[in-house]
């Protein structure tokens, strides 16, 4: 689902815990420790205010406490492994049990998500600094030799991804959303797509760049893609014909967008247009004829990905949503102007 410029942004809920393929290079662990707190933070965008200090995750904890906690041992054992790697010896353990640092957290929701992001961040930047050498060589700790940085890197993934699970399970519960909350939400962010693109000239959606180098016709392209591959999950829900997601899957995001959408090239706008809202209807049709235990039943329906029908539906609308997005802020800046 990724855009051109800035790489996969496919959420993964119940991630491989091995974090793939278990590279040890610097990119490859960077990427692990970037994918999975992306993974675990962005259903947070989904909270309502009252629900980010409410102990509502399954542990009692509240979402606040959770990012908080995550963002807490992201920086520990950051200085845990510059300790090791500098040869300063052991970081002393930290004083408060983890119950009792979730009970005491007092900050602001804007403080907390700040300080994760740049304590993932600065861990991030620790793995790029590194050689594999480095990252697979023993440091004396606690009285041992042992890979210390090869060790943590591959745990802060795992961490970030059980905490994840812990806030989809949440984000995504049909007693949360209820059923006609979802489609309500499915809906708007397709209508929202379409109204991005109300009275704009077709030779403007085709000729100019939205995003990156995509112009409007472009994006609309890519959300068919992303649209028929929802289906080809959802039309047999809950058992997936895993044999038929092979085109979406079976390469890069990059790659399959390319293949995908050049097969689409011949089309016209209101061909797009048209395919665009069958498959929305075919998906909302079939999502209306499933009932709860099916609706709620986690289903793996590729290598990475796993969810219930609500985490598909919520995800790829916030994946509508990100694109109708950069239509609004293009014809904001001018880009795109209506039709006169």
């Amino acid at each position: 689902m990724a855009r051109q410029e800035d790489g996969p942004t496919a959420v993964t809920h119940g991630s491989a815990k091995d974090g793939g393929s278990g590279e040890s290079t610097p990119e490859a662990i960077a990427a692990r420790l970037q994918s999975s707190y992306f993974n675990f933070r962005w259903p947070l965008f989904l909270l309502e205010p009252e629900e980010c200090t409410r102990p509502c995750l399954e542990n009692g904890w509240s979402p606040l406490a959770t990012v908080a906690h995550v963002a807490f041992w992201d920086g520990f054992q950051l200085r845990r492994m510059q300790a090791a790697l500098n040869a300063a010896g052991p970081v002393p353990s930290p004083p408060r049990s983890n119950d009792e640092r979730a009970e005491n957290e007092n900050r602001s929701w804007e403080e907390v998500l700040a300080g994760a992001d740049e304590a993932r961040q600065r861990m991030i930047d620790f793995a790029l600094s590194l050689s594999s050498g480095q990252i697979d060589a023993d440091y004396e700790e606690g009285g041992a030799r042992r890979p210390v940085l090869q060790h943590l890197l591959t745990h802060m993934p795992r961490h970030a991804d059980e905490h994840a699970e812990e806030v989809h399970r949440y984000c995504f519960s049909l007693q949360r959303w209820g059923r006609d909350r979802v489609l309500r939400f499915y809906r708007r962010q397709f209508n929202n797509l379409l109204d991005a693109i109300t009275g704009l000239a077709e030779k403007d959606c085709v000729s100019i760049a939205v995003s990156g180098q995509w112009s409007v016709r472009d994006i609309l392209t890519h959300a068919l893609v992303w649209d028929e591959y929802t289906w080809a999950v959802v039309r047999r829900w809950p058992e997936v014909d895993l044999a038929a997601l092979d085109p979406w899957i079976c390469a890069d995001d990059d790659t399959v967008n390319e293949r995908l959408m050049a097969g689409k090239a011949e089309m016209s706008m209101i061909d797009l247009l048209d395919q665009l809202a069958t498959f929305h209807r075919r998906i909302a049709n079939r999502y209306r004829s499933l009932n709860d235990e099916q609706v709620e039943t986690e289903v793996a329906y590729n290598q990475v990905e796993k969810g219930n029908l609500i985490f598909l539906l919520i995800s790829m609308s916030a994946h509508t949503a990100d694109h109708a997005a950069e239509i609004y802020a293009a014809r904001a800046e001018g880009r795109l102007l209506p039709y006169t």
